[in-house]
């Protein structure tokens, strides 16, 4: 991918040096600027997200949310211990609510389970739910939106639940096909 966008980068500043040199420097500095307002607004939003997730934990709801998305994950999973089911809940139901920054390190520990006990079908079954990422709330997206000045930053929630909910059960239905247990 860094090849890729060095290309893109290489392609357009050359572009630009032959049409319109003067607006080099600006569009750069321009680009720049919008990174880094996108890059704290984002970084607030998930500084937000991260505080109220290390609350659930300390108050003892991660355990019950986990123990609630416990046989679903059993059930999606197969033969997992208990400590890779804890971290699988977790991870499953951060993406459903829209967290996937802060599923992030859950999937890793439960990766890292998965791979102590060499379970492949378990892991193949992770990267793809992580992948499809069913999410009934995009809260990422919705705050997007709204940095970026949507008039309506919700209108995503009936497409992305009903388009992620395809992808995701069949990312499941084909990792059950495809690799074996």
């Amino acid at each position: 991918m860094n090849v890729i966008f060095a290309c893109i980068l290489i392609v357009s500043v050359g572009y630009m040096t032959f049409t319109a040199p003067e607006l080099i420097l600006s569009a750069m500095t321009s680009g720049a600027e919008k990174a880094l307002k996108l890059a704290a607004g984002l970084t607030a939003i998930y500084s937000v997200w991260l505080g109220i997730f290390e609350l659930l934990e300390r108050s003892g709801l991660t355990e019950k949310l986990s123990k609630l998305a416990y046989k679903p994950v059993k059930r999606i999973f197969g033969n997992v211990d208990d400590s890779a089911a804890k971290y699988l809940a977790l991870n499953v139901t951060a993406n459903i609510i829209g967290l996937s920054s802060v599923a992030t390190p859950m999937g890793i520990k439960a990766a890292a389970y998965l791979d102590e006990k060499d379970n492949e079908y378990a892991k193949a079954m992770l990267f793809a739910v992580a992948a499809t990422s069913l999410q009934i709330l995009p809260t990422t997206v919705i705050s997007l939106r709204d940095k970026l000045g949507s008039v309506s930053s919700y209108d995503i929630v009936l497409p992305t639940l009903l388009s992620t909910l395809v992808s995701t059960v069949c990312g499941i239905l084909l990792t059950a096909v495809f690799v074996k247990r």
